[in-house]
């Protein structure tokens, strides 16, 4: 009788059964948090939704944070294949002499961070609760850093596109890059502060002084 054989279909099923009941305290998860009063929201009730108890959270996530960034982790996917498609995409400002072909361009990389930030606004404010109550630990700084990175090297190779199609004023794409992503990032700290303000509605506006300060 061939043990290795008959023991590796169960280990299947065990890892089939691990991986539905992480996806159930994710999704009950998602559905709470989205509930309203994210920041007020504890294990427990998340816990309680998935329908397990409160020790089987904790044996697949240490704490909130982790679980949050979980949920974020698999919405950053759609965000930056959004963000690709935006960076590789034909420009055309370079026969639009008002330069409207680049900036269609920076609007469309604009959206999806828009889309990502109004969608997970009750997420990112458990991160905000979280780190002011209990600070940013090594781990989540290095992750933060690392996707920041990859949303500043696709900024700056559109960048480097609007240089070489003279829709930007000669000058280092990884400033202007920087400087992009700082005015995003600015603008979603101040509507975390603003429950009312949806980030959407400022994209345009983000795109439109960002060329009025760049564009030759």
């Amino acid at each position: 009788m061939n043990l290795s054989s008959s023991s590796e279909p169960r280990l299947k099923l065990r890892e089939r059964l691990r991986g539905a009941t992480r996806d159930a305290i994710l999704e009950a998860a998602a559905a709470v948090f989205s509930a309203g009063g994210a920041t007020q929201t504890r294990i427990e009730d998340i816990a309680a939704s998935a329908g397990v108890a409160v020790g089987t959270v904790y044996n697949y996530f240490e704490d909130r944070t982790a679980l949050v960034n979980a949920l974020l982790e698999a919405r950053r996917r759609d965000m930056f294949d959004a963000l690709d498609a935006a960076v590789s995409s034909t420009t055309v400002a370079a026969v639009d002499k008002t330069h409207r072909g680049f900036e269609a361009e920076l609007e469309r990389f604009v959206a999806p961070l828009a889309r990502h930030f109004d969608a997970n606004r009750a997420l990112l404010s458990v991160l905000l609760d979280e780190e002011l109550h209990r600070g940013i630990d090594a781990k989540v700084a290095s992750r933060r850093h690392t996707i920041q990175q990859e949303v500043l090297d696709r900024a700056e190779r559109l960048m480097a596109k609007g240089i070489r199609s003279h829709a930007l004023q000669k000058g280092d794409p990884a400033v202007y890059a920087a400087l992009l992503v700082g005015m995003i990032r600015g603008v979603a700290t101040s509507a975390l502060d603003r429950p009312e303000a949806r980030f959407a509605d400022s994209a345009r506006e983000i795109v439109r002084v960002f060329m009025k300060g760049a564009s030759r």
